[in-house]
């Protein structure tokens, strides 16, 4: 029975889900609060609509993070619903993980008509190790990606001439949605999707640049009205927009999240040129195992099909995953700015879908000898990619690389004796193992480590420590290291008569203000944003918060920015330094002057500790 019909694919359906669904959410709580910066957000969205609005930090909205909201509105809705736990905030993108499999499968099954494929595209995605981490992970990639592949199959879609504009239209909102992820990096896509509409959708060119204009108003509509109302909002009455220099929401997508990533203007690049990023071994590890083999395969189905029936599926899915990993890959490897390995989370579902496209066309020609000395070249190929990725990666995992070569070897040479003949699915099933049983391995490290930071990795060797829980009624499992500083004595006294104030104490840095806030459960401001340089809050604004009893303690230690750095030297001399378990904090209290110490293990500073 030919492989590219089954009368029921309920069944192979559910498995791939299931599946996907145990490695986004096997032991998820693994990781604690995982980036406790997006963990704070979602805290306080959950206790503030206006801070779920406008994605701000803390409750009291004194500043944004530096995205738009739209990743951390589930998050904000799931703490909201259960309270904050490892599970409430990470469950979500597990669910966005599941989804995108889905989607991905639904894509591949469209531009294919088989199962097989559609199966083998859903497989490679979830065990690529990148892929493993950001579906367990609270960063926004989780919610970018699915977006982004949901506009790739409304665009598969729209390629069918029924219902294309609205199905084009779909793909653009998608965008849209993708922009309030991330801003520039959910339209780098755009030319991809665009470009397969417009040469391989129906119609009448006219028609088919009409669509195209459409679904630029339906992007420009969903992207821009959360701007529009953010611009359009009285300053004094908002949070300070986080990543920006001027507190602006325009200046924050066209700067900090937009050309800036690109040039390295920011000041934040790694470096002033990145063109062998693609090729670095945290990045090779994490995403570019099988591209050798969708290369390979991806040729194959392109010179093998026809401009008719399936065959023109084929080439518009091809053309579109193609330019997409493209796009991609060169914006990846040219920019200056800001970079993460996580970011190529992205590439995972082109390589995935070309591979499986790929796979199923050689399947279909197994029968041709050079077909199947292409594919005993693509095992080969594939092994050493695997073996060379695992030596250059250094971990303790490195042993595993001569067993998997050796496995490859032999199913080459396995499938090569059988090239006279044709080749039967064991052989087949073999080599897909091959091909995915080094990123698996990477996967289950990725399941079994912790992660925290903002730049988590995939892979053995890239977890976070253990850490002391904050508090013994922490419902948070421990998992960052932010936390191993943060004693109960200390935790208690930012907590004491916290209600009486807006801010229960202001940090240095986001970082900083984030763990004491989740620790705690009280807005915490952070001073000088996410990067500490933002201009939040000024020496003026401070002062009058400070002396109208707005904020109870200040806390040194962090990310010093102009904003920390002035703040702090106006509160030392002027107000009482405690120690609490030998860390230093500024009493802002009005009786700070003349009150001792009520708190468990807090003794006031001697005037050596106070900088």
């Amino acid at each position: 029975m030919a492989l590219s019909r089954f009368d029921d694919e309920r069944f192979p359906l559910a498995a791939l889900l299931l599946c996907s669904a145990l490695v986004f959410a096997w032991d998820l709580d693994v990781s604690g609060t995982a980036n406790v910066y997006y963990s704070a957000a979602a805290q306080a969205g959950a206790e503030s609509w206006k801070a779920m609005f406008f994605g701000s930090l803390d409750a009291a909205n004194a500043v944004t993070v530096d995205k738009p909201p739209f990743a951390l509105w589930p998050m904000d809705l799931s703490v909201r619903m259960f309270g904050l736990t490892s599970w409430s905030v990470l469950l979500p993108q597990a669910v966005e993980g599941v989804a995108c499999v889905a989607v991905l499968y639904a894509c591949v099954r469209r531009s294919t008509g088989a199962v097989m494929p559609a199966v083998l595209a859903g497989v490679a995605f979830t065990l690529t190790p990148v892929v493993a981490l950001v579906f367990r992970y609270n960063n926004p990639d989780a919610m970018l990606t699915l977006l982004l592949v949901g506009a790739g199959y409304a665009t598969l879609r729209s390629l069918d001439g029924h219902r294309s504009t609205r199905w084009i239209a779909l793909a653009g909102a998608l965008c849209g949605l993708g922009f309030l992820t991330k801003m520039l990096e959910g339209l780098i896509v755009v030319p991809a999707l665009a470009l397969t509409f417009l040469v391989h959708g129906r119609g009448r060119l006219v028609s088919r640049l009409g669509s195209l204009t459409i679904a630029g108003i339906s992007l420009g509509a969903v992207a821009g009205w959360w701007v529009a109302i953010v611009a359009l909002w009285p300053v004094v009455a908002r949070p300070f927009i986080g990543g920006s220099s001027s507190n602006s929401i325009v200046q924050l997508a066209w700067g900090y999240n937009g050309v800036e990533r690109i040039t390295g203007s920011s000041g934040g690049g790694l470096a002033s040129s990145n063109l062998d990023r693609i090729g670095r071994t945290d990045v090779g590890t994490e995403v570019m195992w099988l591209v050798p083999a969708a290369v390979i395969l991806g040729g194959l189905a392109w010179t093998t099909s026809r401009e008719r029936s399936v065959g023109a599926d084929v080439r518009a899915g091809l053309a579109m995953w193609t330019s997409w990993f493209v796009i991609y890959a060169t914006t990846f490897a040219v920019m200056a700015g800001i970079f993460h390995s996580y970011y190529t989370v992205v590439l995972a579902p082109p390589i995935a879908a070309v591979l499986g496209m790929g796979a199923w066309t050689a399947w279909e020609r197994r029968n041709q000898r050079g077909v199947q000395l292409l594919l005993v070249g693509t095992t080969l190929v594939t092994s050493t990619l695997a073996v060379a990725s695992m030596v250059a990666d250094g971990s303790y995992l490195a042993w595993t690389a001569a067993p998997i070569f050796l496995v490859g070897l032999l199913t080459a040479a396995l499938a090569h004796a059988r090239t006279r003949v044709p080749l039967t699915a064991g052989v087949a099933v073999a080599m897909v193992v091959v091909a995915l049983l080094a990123p698996a391995v990477f996967v289950l490290e990725t399941m079994r480590l912790a992660h925290v930071g903002s730049g988590p990795m995939a892979g053995p060797g890239h977890g976070a420590p253990e850490a002391a829980p904050v508090a013994a009624s922490s419902p948070v499992r421990p998992g960052a290291d932010l936390y191993r500083t943060l004693s109960t004595s200390a935790v208690a006294a930012v907590v004491s008569d916290a209600e009486h104030y807006t801010w229960a104490a202001a940090a240095m840095g986001a970082r900083s203000a984030a763990a004491w806030q989740v620790a705690t459960g009280r807005p915490v401001m952070a001073i000088g944003g996410y990067k500490g340089t933002d201009p939040i809050p000024t020496l003026t604004r401070f002062q009058a918060l400070a002396w109208s009893g707005r904020i109870h303690w200040l806390i040194p230690g962090g990310t010093y920015g102009p904003a920390a750095q002035a703040i702090e030297a106006w509160v030392a001399p002027r107000f009482r330094a405690v120690s609490v378990d030998g860390r230093l904090m500024y009493d802002l209290s009005d009786d700070a002057a003349s009150n001792t110490p009520a708190q468990p293990g807090v003794t006031a500073a001697p005037a050596s500790a106070v900088r």
